[in-house]
Parts: C-alpha cells; sequence; structure tokens
C-alpha cells in the first residue's frame, strides 16, 4: 500500500469505525455523515486512486437520502450489531471463523497478539472481544496513522513496516470475515444509513483486497 491510499484509507476505516462501536453513534457524527460537502469527499471516490466501485457511488446515495431521526438510527444499529438476541451482523471475528462460532476463541487471542505487536491492547480488554470490527478498523487506523507519519519525517523503512503489518493484518484477519459482516449490514438494515455503511464497507474492502491480495486483481 502506498502512501495515497494509506491516507485514504485511514480516513475510511476511521469514518467506518466510528458507527460500528457498542454504543450507538452520537447525533454529531450522523449529520457530518449525511453532509453533502463531505460525501462529496468520499476518498474512495476519487479517481485518481483508480475506477470508482459501484458500491462506494451506492453507499454515498444512500447516506445522502438518509433522513432517520437519531433514535431510528440508534435502534437500527442496536438491532443491527448488538441484539437484542444474536445480532444480524454479528460483530466480532471469531464467530465467523471459530469451530463452534463463540466469543474469545482463538482468532480473538491472534488478533490481541497482533495488537502487542505494536504496544496496543483493546481497551476494555477480557471485557469485550479484541476482534470487534470497530477495534480491527481503529487497529488499522493505527497502523496507517503510523506508517504516514513516519513517512512525514522521512523514515521510510519505518513507514513500510507499518504498511506492510496493515497490510498483514488485513489478509490474515479483517478480509477474512468483514465482508460478510458488511454484506448482512447493508441487507438486514432498516435505515438508509446503515444500508449506506453497509455498502461503503464492502466496497472499501473489495477495493483493499485488490491492493493487498496480488491474484485478486
Amino acid at each position: 500500500m502506498n502512501e495515497n491510499y494509506a491516507d485514504a484509507f485511514a480516513a475510511v476505516w476511521t469514518t467506518l469505525a466510528s458507527v460500528l462501536r457498542t454504543e450507538a453513534p452520537t447525533e454529531e457524527t450522523i449529520a457530518a455523515l449525511r453532509d453533502p460537502d463531505l460525501l462529496a469527499q468520499w476518498p474512495l471516490t476519487d479517481p485518481e486512486l483508480g475506477e470508482v466501485g459501484a458500491g462506494a457511488l451506492a453507499g454515498v446515495k444512500e447516506l445522502g437520502s438518509s433522513e432517520e431521526s437519531w433514535q431510528e438510527i440508534a435502534d437500527d444499529q442496536f438491532r443491527l450489531i448488538r441484539g437484542p438476541g444474536e445480532p444480524i451482523a454479528v460483530p466480532w471475528e471469531s464467530v465467523y471463523r471459530s469451530l463452534e462460532g463463540l466469543l474469545f476463541e482463538e482468532q480473538t487471542m491472534q488478533v490481541r497478539e497482533f495488537y502487542k505487536r505494536f504496544n496496543l491492547q483493546a481497551p476494555r480488554l477480557n471485557v469485550e472481544p479484541d476482534d470487534h470490527i470497530s477495534l480491527e478498523l481503529d487497529f488499522c487506523v493505527q497502523l496507517l496513522a503510523r506508517g504516514l507519519e513516519a513517512a512525514a519525517d522521512g523514515q521510510p523503512e519505518v513507514a513500510r513496516r507499518h504498511f506492510d503489518a496493515h497490510d498483514e493484518f488485513c489478509r490474515e484477519h479483517l478480509l477474512q470475515w468483514a465482508p460478510t459482516f458488511f454484506q448482512r449490514l447493508s441487507a438486514g438494515a432498516t435505515t438508509a444509513f446503515y444500508r449506506g455503511i453497509g455498502l461503503l464497507g464492502q466496497d472499501a474492502l473489495q477495493r483493499l483486497r485488490t491492493l493487498v491480495e496480488p491474484d485478486a486483481r
């Protein structure tokens, strides 16, 4: 991943993580994501980064058409990724990838070890699983931000190490389950807001796959 893509994906991961946490997004966050001027600058609709995908355009359109109240969006978020009962789009990697489909399985520990390589850990260690979608996206942001900072400081080897670690983490973890998560999110959403988030997530991961998995091109 080069610096231009690193900057774009850092912004994308930050945005997606902000509305996929265990608490509902704030009214300010929702308003920002529906702002026409900001939507027009969605990083992966920049033609300088390559061909713009239909998913990105559809996701931006859904967010732009979202007129739901904060309560409607909060209720949809609760139903989609928190419950009641089993969420429609379960937000933990190990549920998708472990044999028993349980929390705190082998994948969770693998993610924890990856965080530790960069002196990071989940904020609610041993309470909330480390492989929550928002935590994995936050970790990706950290790697890209550190890489971009190193590049700006004239440390290309440090920058490359962080960019490569981001790509490795995505190949081994995020790309193994998050496409299904975002598909379920958009398919199960009752609001245009979360349909848009699901579509933007799917598009970002599809674009990412072509960057970090040569055979996917």
